[in-house]
């Protein structure tokens, strides 16, 4: 009978069905840390030399354990006695001579079924069904899945496909390459998508133009150039109806000719009519008219615009630059001069009076008389002195109510104060006023109540005093820290802003706003607390009232919005990048703020929306800030300085030796600055 060598999935017969009389062999093949892609099972019958051979592509196991295969071999009725059994594993197909192989002779028994095992072993360590060259394979990199002979070379510097072949040669890096008649390069490696690719100069399509109007003729092939686009070409589109018209293209405005001069296939004369009444672009009272060079029409007026010059700081006198010309006066504060030679200081115009404050306030060149304007006839100066009580304290926040009167509260239950007849400033330690060693961080003293005093502590303490009375009176505690206060009136009636954290300045990351009446009525504002740390609160009105602050992000202003009583973010930290945590507020009017915090940071507002960081000379912690304008600004530092700015740049104006926690004044010419170790310094004078 002849024999056949059939193939099943757990098992392989040589022969067709029968008894055994003669003999079988049993095989089980053993493929261990490899699966092979082909394997080959064969019969030989050592005496003949005859062989059956049977390939499977179907091979069970995993690539990373292997797997087992059971062969049954029953050799045809003319075989000898012994029989030599074979399996070789292939990589891939069953070509070649394998990577490995395995053999047994068996001799037949008689009515008896011999058992052999033949084991295969090899290393395919990345799995990627290659074999490790070391194990007789193909794969040069057996630790890499991504190379192996059956893998595309890509230009990566690395031997892909284990061919030997580097891809300098394989790509051909280097050579000559051309796209066009006009681009010429050399071969390289694409590093993104490891590819070659022919490196020229950059390309680009450019057509004919006939008329040089940067449109090509329409319809034309294009022509590839790497070079200067050749004469009478051109780089743009092809879309030229008239290529011999340079005042004929798409995108070319109808003139007033009834030529199809945009290229749209229609005689567009949609033009108005011409004597129909209009106004010009600066506002003025005119006719339409053909535009002189037929491109369109124009609205013509015999009217000639004023010049109108903006007035920031509503001096009556405009900036010298900004000039807008209209018939109709823009909207906001302008006028028909630009004659101002600091547009952010209202106490700075041609003609103004010189005051004590160092600058050309009559904007003639030179600064004020001193012996004239200023306090004793003598040169202005920044001046300090120490007013203590008990022991050098430190004055942490400082409040004019009119030229000359001034409060300080300050560390240990001190306030001082300055009334514009003294000479020195009275400090008291009032004890009955809440407990001791209370620390008044915030006053604010009411220009319309004759400097009445508002205080707010370290400790949640709020409490007032009038500029005649020998005490203060405690009016509420609730263990906040108060950082920031200020009084606005709303038809007649005063409410007091603060701002206070839970905690001290630096550790607390939650803040609070609050609104009091300066009565029993005291409101956290819980529609929108807690807010990030807040360090000041400033304003003129409920509609222009700010509160600062702001954490490691970055800075925080917010403004006071009085339809829901609700602060709301000005998003000012996603204006000023780099910007950090605001220590002081100022607003001067409704559309002019400055702030100013660590790191040297000084924002200011000039348009009423917008938030814009200033460049500042060191990255000083700066402590409070005053403005006057927005040309027209003062700050203190921790560094023990103060800085003026004067529309240009910020200046370092004094320094002293000691940190500087608040400044307060009613004008350039009357200026109170109190920091650490009871120091206090004034311009231009002491009284």
């Amino acid at each position: 009978m002849r024999r056949l060598l059939l193939v099943l999935p757990l098992v392989l017969i040589v022969g067709c069905k029968k008894d055994v009389t003669q003999g079988a062999v049993k095989v089980t093949v053993n493929y261990t840390r490899f699966l092979p892609g082909c394997l080959r099972v064969q019969a030989r019958d050592v005496e003949s030399g005859k062989e059956l051979t049977q390939d499977v592509t179907e091979v069970r196991g995993t690539r990373a354990q292997g797997g087992t295969m059971t062969v049954g071999v029953a050799p045809p009725t003319d075989w000898g006695k012994t029989v030599e059994v074979r399996a070789t594993a292939f990589e891939q197909a069953c070509v070649g001579d394998g990577v490995v192989t395995d053999s047994q002779r068996v001799t037949l028994v008689m009515d008896a079924i011999q058992d052999t095992t033949l084991t295969l072993q090899a290393v395919d360590a990345d799995q990627d069904g290659y074999v490790d060259v070391s194990s007789n394979g193909t794969d040069c990199r057996d630790d890499v899945a991504d190379i192996n002979p059956g893998v595309e070379e890509r230009c990566n510097d690395r031997d892909d496909n284990c061919d030997g072949v580097g891809d300098a040669e394989h790509f051909q890096l280097g050579a000559s390459c051309s796209t066009s008649d006009d681009c010429h390069g050399v071969y390289r490696c694409d590093l993104t998508d490891f590819v070659q690719y022919c490196e020229t100069p950059p390309s680009r399509s450019v057509y004919p133009d006939n008329d040089r109007d940067g449109h090509g003729q329409l319809g034309s092939e294009p022509l590839l150039v790497c070079n200067a686009t050749p004469e009478g070409y051109t780089s743009g589109p092809p879309d030229d109806c008239n290529d011999n018209a340079f005042s004929v293209h798409p995108g070319s405005q109808d003139r007033c000719d009834g030529e199809d001069t945009n290229c749209d296939g229609r005689l567009d004369e949609d033009f108005p009519q011409l004597t129909q009444a209009c106004t010009d672009a600066f506002q003025c009272a005119g006719a339409h008219a053909c535009a002189e060079d037929k491109l369109g029409v124009t609205c013509v007026s015999t009217v000639t615009p004023t010049a109108w010059y903006p007035d920031e700081d509503g001096d009556g006198f405009g900036a010298a630059s900004g000039e807008v010309r209209s018939c109709v006066k823009p909207a906001g504060v302008w006028v028909t001069n630009n004659t101002d030679c600091n547009d952010g200081n209202a106490r700075t115009y041609p003609g103004a009076p010189e005051i004590c404050d160092g600058l050309d306030n009559d904007c003639d060149d030179q600064p004020e008389n001193a012996q004239a304007v200023c306090p004793g006839g003598a040169a202005p100066a920044w001046s300090s002195r120490t007013v203590t009580s008990g022991g050098q304290k430190h004055w942490y926040s400082a409040s004019s109510w009119t030229k000359g009167g001034v409060w300080v509260g300050g560390h240990d239950d001190r306030l001082a104060k300055l009334v514009p007849s003294a000479t020195n400033f009275s400090v008291t330690s009032d004890t009955g006023c809440g407990a001791s060693d209370t620390q008044w961080r915030a006053v604010w003293a009411d220009p319309g109540n004759n400097g009445r005093v508002w205080l707010g502590s370290e400790g949640g303490k709020k409490a007032h005093q009038d500029v005649n009375a020998s005490g203060c009176t405690q009016v509420s505690d609730d263990d906040k820290w108060i950082f920031g206060l200020t009084g606005v009136r709303n038809g007649g009636v005063l409410t007091i802003h603060g701002a206070a954290s839970p905690n001290d300045t630096d550790s607390a990351t939650t803040g609070q706003a609050f609104a009091w009446d300066g009565g029993g009525t005291l409101d956290y504002n819980a529609a929108n607390n807690p807010l990030p740390k807040v360090e000041d609160v400033h304003g003129i009105s409920h509609a222009h009232l700010l509160l600062v602050g702001g954490q490691s992000g970055g800075p925080r202003v917010f403004r006071f919005n009085p339809g829901n009583s609700r602060w709301e973010s000005e998003n000012a930290e996603q204006d000023t990048i780099g910007a950090q945590r605001l220590r002081g507020v100022w607003v001067v009017n409704e559309r002019v703020a400055f702030a100013v915090g660590d790191g040297g940071t000084v924002l200011r507002k000039v348009n009423g929306t917008t938030w814009t960081r200033q460049t500042f000379p060191n990255n000083h912690q700066l402590t409070s800030v005053i403005a006057f304008g927005a040309g027209s600004a003062y700050a203190t530092c921790a560094n023990q300085h103060i800085y003026r700015y004067d529309g240009q740049s910020w200046t370092n104006v004094y320094s002293g030796d000691r940190r500087y926690n608040d400044i307060t004044g009613t004008g350039p010419d009357d200026l109170w600055v109190v920091g650490n170790d009871g120091r206090i310094v004034r311009w231009p004078a002491w009284p």
